[in-house]
């Protein structure tokens, strides 16, 4: 496991006099930092994509098989460029969703078959992407069906989600994947109030479910092939508030482990001074990130082959 210091969403290099600025991204903000976190793109070079779908994008191009899913939620971070990759698959943290069809299966079958000379692309693309999802959903049904880890993992969610990622994992061979890539979130860090207890409670979690991932993983023999990082929108103010919580802030700590990542290290710079006076400082905290994602991200793609 290695450290990240001091990172966050940056647009170029700032400070205090012109972050505000330079920075083409709304700051504090959940919703504009979290997206931008997952794009890695300030300045809309490849508009609607994420930093893992491009990344995928370029694998695919070179030949590799992709796999691409994200647990319980639609995340951009997978997306690539129309046409570059296919779209990922979303799966519940407890597998794979079933799709209730009933009597409908055989006709859906039948009407995607139907084809005239009026028929338009936009509705042959689509019932084509429909078949295929039900195809993909049906395959992994059925590889998943009966499919146990060698690991417990803890009864919660990032448990239940890390470990629905192992099982995925496990039916690579099947799949003919080369590559895959997931992308999972939890939840419960927005401590406006009462930070020590949250925390505790949440780290407790975190923890036993990344050790139980990490043996399976190292049970399936593919823990050299595995990469884990940790992101979030942004770190939490440094002096507390009036509730004994934090607020939004900027630059954070992050982590990545896997079997191939040089470990016992930190990478970036710590802030020398975390006081108001400090150079990186702004009120009550706030630390102006000194490594952007993109750097961090970097690194990812040269280990996938990526120049």
């Amino acid at each position: 496991m290695l450290f990240f210091a001091n990172t966050g969403v940056m647009s170029q290099p700032v400070d205090k006099s012109n972050y505000y600025s330079l920075t083409n991204t709304q700051l504090f903000a959940h919703n504009h930092m979290q997206r931008e976190t997952k794009r890695i793109d300030p300045y809309d070079v490849s508009s609607g994509t994420g930093v893992l779908g491009r990344m995928t994008d370029i694998l695919g191009k070179e030949g590799s098989n992709i796999g691409s899913f994200s647990v319980d939620r639609f995340s951009v971070a997978l997306i690539g460029k129309p046409g570059g990759s296919d779209a990922p698959m979303i799966v519940d943290r407890r597998g794979v969703p079933q799709v209730y069809l009933d009597d409908t299966r055989a006709s859906l079958s039948k009407l995607h078959n139907i084809t005239s000379p009026d028929t338009g692309i936009f509705a042959e693309t689509w019932s084509s992407a429909l078949m295929d999802s039900i195809g993909t959903n049906d395959l992994l049904s059925s590889e998943l069906e009966g499919l146990t880890t060698q690991v417990e993992f803890p009864s919660n969610y990032i448990g239940d989600t890390l470990e629905t990622v192992s099982r995925l994992i496990a039916t690579r061979d099947v799949r003919g994947a080369d590559v895959d890539t997931f992308y999972v979130e939890t939840f419960g860090f927005d401590t406006h109030s009462d930070v020590e207890e949250a925390l505790n409670n949440l780290f407790s979690g975190i923890n036993d479910a990344i050790f139980s991932f990490s043996e399976e993983m190292k049970a399936l023999d593919v823990w050299n092939n595995v990469t884990l990082i940790q992101t979030s929108d942004f770190a939490r103010t440094l002096n507390p508030n009036g509730g004994d919580g934090t607020d939004h802030a900027w630059g954070g700590n992050y982590f990545m482990m896997g079997g191939s990542v040089r470990g016992g290290q930190i990478l970036g710079e710590y802030p020398e001074d975390i006081t108001d006076d400090g150079p990186l400082a702004l009120s009550r905290g706030r630390m102006i990130p000194t490594t952007p994602w993109d750097t961090v991200f970097g690194g990812i793609a040269s280990w996938l082959g990526i120049g």
